[in-house]
């Protein structure tokens, strides 16, 4: 997967022990563009320089040599001396090229692995509110389908009983940012009950990096916090381990029940961040323990807890994909939550949940803990179907031409959506994703490249049906039993003048998503179209939501 740094790296080597809480005199993650970087020159005596303590009177002297082996530069030299020090941004996201249109006489298929994560738009809520420009946030860091994910919908869900374990709420109306398209939303849903995989028990092996990168407010502190919200959630059917790892590993509990509370607290408080992250043995080691308590048709999920900077061990991702992927096939599912700022590496994180068999959250602060921890625990933690796939077929008679919003990581090949050896994503009870299409109709006048193809494709459509396009969905029953897939019919009958409150709040959301990325499909999209399209929002989500949309555009 192709990454891109914002900025170089620069090495101070010094003496760490000496100035242990340097990294939080620094405070401040995001280096504008452009500004000049400068590295930091040791010398033989040590010297002060002063460091800048953002949001504190005065400011703070530290001997040059007594600074630890990290990523700074400097400013403001007058012999010698810097009177400014600011650490690096070296965050690291994928590099996402966003779809276009695409002819459905070329190409009929549009195939996807599911995807429940959420973490791009804590991620980004928490880039916003520290100051972040437009032109600042990576467009990596932008994955429209987790901000959609983000927020819950009046999606139907399949009836008590049901054979089926999803059901499909479908909105079509004419698109807010292109006149010349429609806006088609899929949103796939689960029921809240899974009783067969909770009644055996959970264990749970908790993966924590204990790392000095993670010695933050808003990394190990905050990770402190967050757990006092699970262990409310646990009782004597769960079992819980804990791993650390840094310069080492070690299993610090073993096997506690979910009704030791204090115990497992008392163990997470003893916590201490310090040294190097070699995420490879901890991954060992916490493979190694969910293995040995093993519940046979229950929950056996790893929690990874991390700010991604891996730098011992497995440190690429491809690696760090094959590794999982080996792992995969123990029953085991590894799901991640991030932390922290700065050095923050979402591509690691992003490729362990999804070649693991679980999802990723960020967690930016406590009210976001609750919310992944506690009230969406069952979603988060608890499998209910494997290896989901989305496949919808366009009828190239009634639709010229679609793009797919979203999802450029998760794209899969057409002939891989009943290949049911190739791994997809993972969906948990009372879960939802939704999955969205620009449409351009066959009387549209918008303009698509289409590829002349010597013996031609066959892709002719049914011109006497008014059928769109089919949905339809492929997966395996965490419990056990036959691959099933499902499917569903949009025609123009779905087409509403007014189609919805949830319509009109996830066309905003993907209208923003296409502003932060400078999108070239962005259209009429702007910051009063937004909150036009949101309206007068009661859910204390959808406020935060224009809150961000003002601190990024108003």
């Amino acid at each position: 997967m192709a990454t891109r740094e914002r900025f170089g790296r620069v090495s101070v080597l010094g003496h760490a022990a000496a100035c242990v809480t340097l990294s939080l005199a620094l405070v401040g993650c995001s280096l504008p563009f452009g500004r000049s970087e400068q590295p930091l020159q040791a010398t033989s005596e040590p010297k002060e320089i002063v460091l800048e303590d953002v949001g504190t009177e005065g400011a703070m002297p530290v001997a040059m040599d007594a600074m630890p082996e990290a990523n700074y530069y400097g400013v403001g030299e007058t012999e010698g001396w810097y009177e400014e020090v600011v650490p690096l941004n070296t965050e690291e996201y994928a590099d996402l090229t966003e779809q276009g249109f695409v002819s459905t006489t070329t190409r009929p298929l549009s195939t996807i692995s599911s995807d429940v994560d959420t973490a791009s738009y804590a991620n980004l809520r928490r880039m916003l509110r520290d100051g972040y420009d437009l032109d600042e946030i990576p467009d990596g860091a932008v994955r429209t389908e987790e901000m959609l994910n983000y927020f819950s919908y009046g999606y139907k869900t399949p009836k008590a009983g049901a054979d089926d374990l999803f059901e499909t709420t479908v909105h079509v109306g004419d698109c807010p940012w292109n006149d010349q398209t429609k806006l088609v939303t899929l949103g796939f849903a689960t029921a809240p009950e899974a009783a067969e995989v909770t009644e055996r028990g959970s264990n749970l092996v908790f993966l924590i990096d204990i790392s000095g990168s993670m010695d933050e407010p808003d990394k190990l502190d905050l990770l402190k916090e967050a757990f006092e919200e699970l262990v409310d959630h646990l009782d004597e059917n769960d079992c819980v381990s804990i791993v650390t790892y840094a310069n080492g590993e070690e299993v610090v509990l073993d096997g506690a029940k979910g009704t030791e509370g204090r115990k497992i607290m008392r163990a997470i408080r003893r916590l201490r961040a310090d040294g190097f992250t070699n995420g490879e043995a901890g991954l060992r080691m916490a493979y190694d323990l969910a293995k040995d308590h093993y519940i046979e048709g229950g929950v056996n999920r790893i929690v990874m807890a991390s700010d991604g900077d891996l730098n011992v061990g497995i440190t690429s991702e491809s690696d760090l994909h094959d590794f999982v992927d080996e792992q995969r096939e123990t029953g085991i599912y590894l799901s991640v939550l991030g932390f922290g700022s700065g050095n923050y590496k979402d591509t690691k994180m992003e490729t362990l949940a999804d070649h693991g068999n679980g999802s990723y959250h960020y967690i930016d602060c406590i009210e976001e803990a609750e919310r992944v921890l506690g009230t969406n625990l069952m979603a988060n933690l608890v499998p209910l179907a494997d290896d989901v796939k989305v496949q919808v077929e366009f009828n190239p008679a009634q639709v010229k031409a679609y793009r797919l919003i979203g999802y450029e990581n998760r794209a899969m090949a057409d002939e891989d959506f009943t290949n049911d050896e190739r791994d997809a994503g993972d969906v948990g009870p009372s879960n939802q994703f939704t999955v969205a299409y620009e449409v351009a109709l066959a009387d549209s006048d918008l303009e698509v490249g289409t590829t002349d193809l010597k013996y031609g494709t066959g892709a002719t459509g049914d011109a006497s049906s008014d059928e769109w396009m089919t949905a339809s969905v492929r997966y395996k029953p965490a419990a056990g039993g036959k691959v099933r897939q499902q499917e569903w019919v949009i025609s123009q009958k779905d087409w509403q003048r007014d189609p919805g409150e949830d319509w009109r709040f996830q066309a905003g959301v993907i209208e923003f998503a296409m502003v932060l990325r400078d999108s070239e499909h962005v259209g009429t999209a702007d910051y009063d179209s937004i909150c036009e399209l949101v309206g007068d929002p009661e859910a204390n989500d959808r406020a935060e939501f224009l809150d961000l949309v003002g601190l990024a555009l108003g």
